[in-house]
């Protein structure tokens, strides 16, 4: 898939949005919202981080994920933490 750059590129090159997901490599709802955020002036890159139930054990998944080499399962971390 192409970046937003892209993808707004080629929806300004074919002004439709089936035919730039066609060129960008991606489905035409990501360019319909890449057009709309960009038409409201926002960024299609620069979106809020949304807090999500595993934010906050994190840093542990990540060491569990290196001592064991990528190794761990998920279900063995669920019943740990």
């Amino acid at each position: 898939m192409k970046t937003s750059r892209e993808i707004l590129e080629a929806y300004d090159l074919t002004g439709s949005y089936r035919a730039a997901a066609a060129l960008a490599g991606c489905d035409h709802h990501t360019v319909a919202r890449y057009v709309a955020l960009r038409a409201a002036g926002d960024s299609p890159v620069e979106r809020e981080h949304r807090a999500r139930p595993i934010d906050e054990y994190l840093p542990k998944i990540e060491e569990l994920v290196v001592r064991s080499n990528g190794k761990v399962r998920a279900d063995v971390v669920h019943k740990r933490y």
